[in-house]
């Protein structure tokens, strides 16, 4: 139920946002080293560390193929959804699409979907599922396609984030580094997962209006 809900190109898009997740997690595999390895923080370092890692004859570059797609599986859809919009039950976007999202965005003409889908489910599984209906019929379009890549990307990246927020802050602290920077580190670390969970929140509930405004203008 979970693929089916985020759409059959799911696949496709996720391999056209390989490059940029893998870019994602290179800088801060680089920061990182910088703090574990060179115990400082700053662009010179950072900088140094990113071109032993960007090497193309390099053993870590071309470990981070397999180590993005390992991290990147690590939760499935509805944990990656979980982390995004922070509810454990329901996650998914489209279960608030008509008691929500609908009535947010002015694009949208509430009444001519009603009058279409009346009544209009009012369950969380329900609306996700009309909602997915409604997808299939508009997912060939290009601001449907361009919204729904958009948020698999945050998502991906927002799960990579928490992922690292955990494994580094832990890192950074038994590390001779210092307390102090490493406690920095950590709240940096979590203040990237919160911007990009934010992202990805705003770009999951755009894509399900976006595919609602199709519908109301179709």
């Amino acid at each position: 139920m979970i693929v089916k809900s985020m759409g059959t190109n799911q696949p496709y898009l996720k391999a056209g946002n390989v490059w940029w997740l893998r870019l994602f997690l290179g800088v801060n595999v680089a920061v990182f080293l910088s703090i574990a390895i060179g115990h400082q923080l700053t662009g010179t370092s950072i900088e140094h560390f990113w071109q032993r890692l960007s090497a193309k004859d390099g053993l870590l570059a071309l470990c981070f193929p397999l180590a993005t797609l390992v991290l990147n599986g690590l939760l499935g859809d509805l944990g990656k959804a979980r982390l995004v919009f922070w509810r454990w039950r329901n996650p998914l976007p489209g279960c608030r699409a008509f008691s929500v999202i609908m009535v947010a965005d002015p694009r949208i003409d509430a009444a001519r979907l009603r009058s279409r889908l009346s009544p209009l489910p009012s369950e969380p599984k329900e609306q996700n599922a009309a909602w997915y209906h409604l997808y299939k019929a508009h997912a060939g379009k290009q601001t449907i396609w361009e919204a729904h890549r958009t948020h698999l990307l945050t998502r991906d990246m927002a799960a990579l984030a928490a992922v690292l927020a955990v494994s580094f802050s832990i890192g950074a602290f038994i590390t001779a580094i210092g307390w102090k920077l490493a406690t920095l580190y950590s709240v940096a670390l979590v203040g990237q997962y919160v911007l990009v969970a934010t992202s990805a929140r705003n770009y999951g509930n755009r894509f399900v209006a976006n595919v609602l405004a199709e519908e109301s203008q179709a």
